[in-house]
């Protein structure tokens, strides 16, 4: 059984003098091909000599920007380039390289791509997946789809160090466990030293990134936003974990997916059986005032139990199949596990659309409030909410004419998930004539600083 074909040199330890030798060399056999060559080394260094030649410079030149960049019709140029290529590689001592070029899998993307883009790129995608240097996703962090400057150069970094250690045989591509062996070395390098920046990692100079470009995409739009988020990025640069109270936060939501079991019937209407509603109204762990002339026979006569329920359908936890309401297997770890089930709630405690950017706003201001040590009322969260959309370009429809969200408007829009809020303590709400105090609690500052970490240092998956 041979090993994998490994390069003899260093490229950072060649000249431009070996590179004209090289050439040389493949011309004297083959005028065309040393063309080709000579293109290809041109693409590939962009003037910046040999030591910048690297194995993912040179499978996306290989696989995305031969097959889909030039405009041409000349059949088999596919081909021709990545054999020239080759050539030069040789000469260079560079041999892995020079095998990837000729590789089964190289023809393959190139005849995907002669079929179609859609096929090409999925063909380049698999490439990129056998290649063993395309950084994987970490328990903790995700790579984002649209990258910034330090980002990309995290993300080249890593493919650097991953590429070492498939050639020195620390990582075995396609060997019993070698996605963990990947995994091990992609975090040891995100977690080394940033060249260029005293003190910080890749890692923390990628999260700074990502954090600043989530402060100046608000204040392109609003200085009331940008503010908001600009007061609280610092204290985002951290993972938040769990704090004392986090057991008792999710307890409704354990308790209901406890009692829901794997499965429970809908009715018509999609509402949780009556009978089962009813079981519920001894247990649940939250005050339910109903007015003197009425009983609880459904779901919708308990607000917080129906937006726990459809917000534990949001979250993965539960699932509609056919005429039952199921458990999934998610679902599951969080009946079974307080610290998934606040996994689960810091993950989603703004829903998405209008209504998560109405919560993720009110939780800015609540933020805010805290660190001023000052009880916001709930008036006034609804008003800044308001206030932000208004910059923000967002509207509503009123009788057939476009207007600026009102406060109205966003206590409808709040109306579910404060439901959620409450029933897990994160909020309090104090109703008294005049004068509704709205708050965070200490554990609902903990949950609402682990939920902006999440979205504001997460992987960006579009240019806002």
């Amino acid at each position: 059984m041979t090993g994998p074909v490994r390069n003899l040199v260093d490229p950072a330890g060649l000249s431009e003098d070996d590179v004209v030798e090289a050439l040389s060399r493949v011309a004297a056999r083959d005028e065309g091909l040393a063309r080709s060559a000579e293109h290809a080394y041109e693409a590939l260094t962009w003037g910046e000599g040999p030591g910048v030649l690297r194995q993912a410079g040179l499978q996306y030149w290989l696989w995305h920007a031969v097959p889909t960049k030039y405009i041409t019709d000349e059949a088999g140029y596919m081909g021709r380039f990545g054999h020239g290529a080759a050539a030069l590689f040789d000469e260079l001592g560079l041999h892995a390289y020079a095998a990837i070029c000729r590789s089964s899998i190289t023809a393959e993307v190139h005849a995907a791509f002669d079929r179609s883009d859609a096929d090409g790129h999925r063909a380049m995608g698999r490439a990129m997946e056998k290649s063993g240097i395309d950084p994987p996703d970490l328990a903790d962090f995700a790579w984002s789809d649209f990258m910034g400057g330090e980002e990309a150069a995290a993300h080249s970094a890593v493919e650097d160090v991953l590429e070492m250690a498939i050639a020195a045989g620390d990582v075995v591509v396609g060997s019993s466990g070698w996605r963990v062996a990947q995994a091990a070395v992609a975090e040891a390098a995100l977690e080394s030293d940033h060249p260029e920046l005293p003190g910080q990692s890749w890692r923390t100079a990628v999260l700074t990134e990502r954090l600043e470009q989530w402060v100046g995409a608000a204040r392109r739009r609003s200085h009331r936003l940008g503010s908001a988020r600009a007061g609280v990025a610092n204290r985002l640069l951290h993972p938040v974990g769990p704090p004392s109270g986090a057991s008792a936060a999710v307890a409704p939501l354990v308790w209901l997916l406890d009692r829901h079991g794997d499965e429970q019937p809908l009715t018509q209407a999609g509402y949780l059986a009556p009978s089962f509603v009813r079981s519920l109204q001894a247990e649940r762990p939250w005050d339910l005032v109903l007015p003197m002339d009425r009983q609880m026979r459904t779901e919708a006569d308990d607000d917080k139990l129906l937006a726990l329920r459809e917000w534990l359908q949001l979250a993965g936890a539960l699932r509609k199949r056919k005429s039952k309401l199921v458990r999934t297997a998610a679902g599951a770890a969080m009946a079974s596990d307080p610290v998934q089930a606040w996994i689960a709630l810091t993950r989603h405690m703004a829903p998405q659309g209008w209504d998560g950017f109405a919560a993720e706003t009110a939780l800015l201001h609540l933020l805010a409030s805290s660190d001023r040590d000052t009880e916001a009322s709930y008036d006034s969260v609804l008003t800044f909410v308001a206030e932000v959309a208004e910059d923000m370009g967002w509207t509503t429809s009123d009788g057939g004419e476009r207007r600026a969200p009102s406060d109205s408007d966003v206590a409808w829009s709040l109306y579910d998930i404060r439901q959620v809020w409450e029933a897990c303590d994160l909020v309090a709400f104090q109703r008294s004539w005049g004068d509704r105090r709205f708050t965070l609690t200490e554990v609902g500052e903990a949950a609402a600083l682990s939920y902006l970490r999440h979205v504001a240092a997460g992987p960006r998956t579009s240019l806002e």
